[in-house]
C-alpha cells in the first residue's frame, strides 16, 4: 500500500491561488516588509465636520518604537474612497483615535511600554499638539481600543507590565470629567491594578475594552491570550474585581466591543480561528486571517453575523488589530493588514504592511452565521516567495530552539495534514503506527535513515515512539526535491550534518484512510 507519486503531486497542488491577490478593501498606507518596519495599531475615527481621521504606528527593527515611537495621521474627505497623509507625530504608540467635544484626542503610550500620552486636534485632525505625558513612571501597555462616556466621565482601559518576562500583566481603568482639560495628569484617577489569577483559561489578558454593562457597571473585557475567551473585569470603586471568563470566538486576539444604542445589541470584529485552522488550538492568538461581525444582548452570548474578511493561508495573511465606528447604518473599519504585495509576501501574518480601509454595509440586518472553515473552491498553490519565507522564519525559529527543530504546521485537511519543518541538529529517531510520513526536502541537506529498529525505544504517545538512533537502516541523502515515503512502523531518523540547515514539508497520512489505487 503505496502513497503514490501522484497522489503527492495532487495533495501539493491541493493548496491554489493563495498569493498574488489584490489587498481587500481601500489602501491607506502601505509599508514594504523590506523596510522592517510594519503597521501596528490601526485606529478610525469620524470627525466633527464629518471627515474620517486614520492612524497607525510603526514597529519592528527597523522602527523607533522602543524609543520613541512614531505615528501617522491620514484624512478622507470622501467617506473612505481616498486617503491623504496629513501628519506625522513622535512619542505616539498603540493608541487610538476618539472625539469629545468636538476636539479629536489621539492616546495611548510614547513608546513600547512607555510613558501615558494624549493629544489633541482642534482642525478635524489636520495638526496635533505637542504630547502631553499623563504619567511619570513607563512601564504602560494598550492597544486601539475604545473610550466609553458614562455618567459625565470619560473611561479607557490600560495595562501595566513591570520589568520582567512578557506577559506578567495588570489591568486597569483610568477616568477623567468630560467636562476636564483631558491633556492634564491632574484630571485623571487610575483604578488598583489587577494580576492575570492563575486558572484554567490562557496565560495572561492585555488590551482591555472599557464597556458601561447593561446594569451600569463600568468593566473592562480583555483579551485572553492563547485562549478563546474573554476576561470581564468590574470596577468597584477604585479596585479592578475579575468577573468572570466567557466564552468569545476570537478573545485571543485583540478586538473592540461598543454598544449600539439602536440595535441595543453590543458589536465586535474578533479574529475566530475557525475549525481546522493550523494552530487554531494550540495557538490560537496566532490565527488572525479571518474577521468576523459577532453581536451579544448581554456581554456573554455572542452571536457571528457575517465573516468580513477571510484568507485560507494564515502564516502571513491577517486582518487584526481592527478599529471601528458606527456611521449610521454601516461599520467603517480600519485594519492592520499582512497581505501579499508587488514585493512578494508579508513578513508575516503579524509583521503587517499594509493600513486598509472597509466598510461593513447595514451590519444591523446581518443574519447568523455558523463559524466554519471554508471549503477549498480551487487547488492552494504555494509560490517560490512563500517558500523562501517559509523556509527563512523556521530556519531562524529552528536556530533558537533548544533541540533545534522547528516544526511549522499549514493545515489539517481530514485524513491528513501538512507542515513545513526546518532542523538544524539531528533529531531523535521515531516511529509511528498509525501514520503515514511523506517528506519533501525544501533547501538544505539532511540523511536520512529508515528501516531497522529504535535504540533504546520508548513509548511517548499511543502508537508513537522515540529512541536514540536507528539501528541496521538504510542511509539515504536528501537535497531540494528528494521525496521520501515512510510507511507505519518503519523506524527513521533525519541527520544534519554539522552546522547544517534541512527544511523540508512533511505530509502526515491516517493510516487507516488509505486505500489501494485501482
Amino acid at each position: 500500500m503505496r502513497f503514490r507519486t501522484c497522489a503527492l503531486l495532487a495533495f501539493l497542488s491541493l493548496s491554489a491561488n493563495l498569493f498574488g491577490q489584490k489587498v481587500p478593501g481601500v489602501v491607506i498606507d502601505h509599508q514594504p516588509p523590506a523596510s522592517r518596519e510594519y503597521i501596528g495599531s490601526p485606529s478610525i475615527v469620524i470627525a466633527p465636520n464629518g471627515d474620517y481621521v486614520a492612524s497607525h504606528d510603526l514597529f519592528g527593527p527597523g522602527s523607533t518604537s522602543t524609543v520613541s515611537a512614531v505615528s501617522r495621521i491620514f484624512l478622507s474627505h470622501d467617506r473612505g474612497a481616498t486617503w491623504t497623509k496629513v501628519a506625522e507625530v513622535n512619542d505616539q504608540f498603540w493608541s487610538n483615535l476618539f472625539v469629545l467635544k468636538n476636539h479629536i484626542y489621539l492616546m495611548g503610550t510614547s513608546y513600547e511600554y512607555g510613558r501615558i500620552v494624549i493629544r489633541e486636534s482642534d482642525d478635524n485632525g489636520k495638526t496635533w499638539s505637542d504630547p502631553h505625558f499623563l504619567t511619570e513612571d513607563t512601564g504602560y501597555h494598550t492597544a486601539p481600543v475604545p473610550v466609553v462616556v458614562h455618567d459625565g466621565k470619560i473611561y479607557r482601559a490600560f495595562e501595566y507590565h513591570p520589568k520582567g518576562p512578557w506577559g506578567s500583566f495588570q489591568a486597569f481603568l483610568m477616568w477623567a470629567s468630560v467636562d476636564s482639560d483631558l491633556t492634564k495628569p491632574t484630571s485623571w484617577t487610575m483604578a488598583d491594578r489587577l494580576s492575570f489569577p492563575v486558572g484554567d483559561f490562557g496565560d495572561t489578558w492585555l488590551e482591555g475594552n472599557a464597556v458601561v454593562d447593561r446594569d451600569g457597571s463600568m468593566l473592562d473585557i480583555l483579551r485572553v491570550n492563547n485562549a478563546s475567551r474573554a476576561a470581564v473585569l468590574k470596577l468597584a470603586e477604585h479596585s479592578m474585581k475579575l468577573d468572570r471568563f466567557m466564552a468569545f470566538p476570537g478573545g485571543a486576539t485583540k478586538f473592540s466591543i461598543r454598544f449600539d444604542p439602536v440595535s441595543k445589541l453590543y458589536w465586535t470584529l474578533s479574529n475566530p480561528a475557525l475549525p481546522g485552522e493550523p494552530m487554531a488550538v494550540s495557538s490560537p492568538a496566532s490565527v488572525r486571517n479571518t474577521l468576523a461581525l459577532m453581536s451579544s444582548p448581554d456581554l456573554t452570548h455572542w452571536t457571528p453575523r457575517e465573516i468580513v474578511l477571510h484568507h485560507p493561508e494564515s502564516r502571513v495573511h491577517g486582518f487584526q488589530y481592527v478599529d471601528w465606528q458606527f456611521d449610521g447604518s454601516d461599520i467603517i473599519v480600519a485594519s492592520r493588514t499582512a497581505f501579499d504585495d508587488d514585493q512578494g509576501a508579508a513578513h508575516s501574518f503579524h509583521d503587517a504592511n499594509y493600513l486598509t480601509f472597509h466598510r461593513i454595509a447595514g451590519f444591523r440586518k446581518k443574519d447568523t452565521i455558523k463559524l466554519a472553515g471554508e471549503p477549498f473552491t480551487a487547488a492552494e498553490v504555494f509560490t517560490d516567495q512563500q517558500m523562501q519565507n517559509w523556509t527563512k522564519a523556521t530556519t531562524a525559529d529552528a536556530a533558537k530552539a533548544e533541540m533545534g527543530v522547528y516544526p511549522q504546521p499549514l493545515g489539517g485537511y481530514g485524513n491528513h495534514s501538512l507542515g513545513i519543518t526546518t532542523r538544524v541538529k539531528t533529531g531523535e529517531a521515531e516511529q509511528h503506527r498509525d501514520w503515514v510520513d511523506v517528506f519533501v526536502a525544501v533547501a538544505g541537506e539532511a540523511t536520512l535513515v529508515s528501516g531497522g529498529h529504535l535504540e533504546n525505544a520508548r513509548t511517548t504517545a499511543p502508537g508513537e515512539q522515540k529512541g536514540t538512533a536507528v539501528v541496521g537502516g538504510v542511509s539515504k541523502v536528501m537535497k531540494a526535491g528528494a521525496v521520501a515515503h515512510i510507511d507505519p512502523e518503519i523506524a527513521h531518523q533525519l541527520i544534519i550534518p554539522d552546522g547544517g540547515t534541512f527544511t523540508y514539508f512533511v505530509v502526515k497520512v491516517k493510516k487507516d484512510s488509505l486505500t489501494s489505487p485501482k
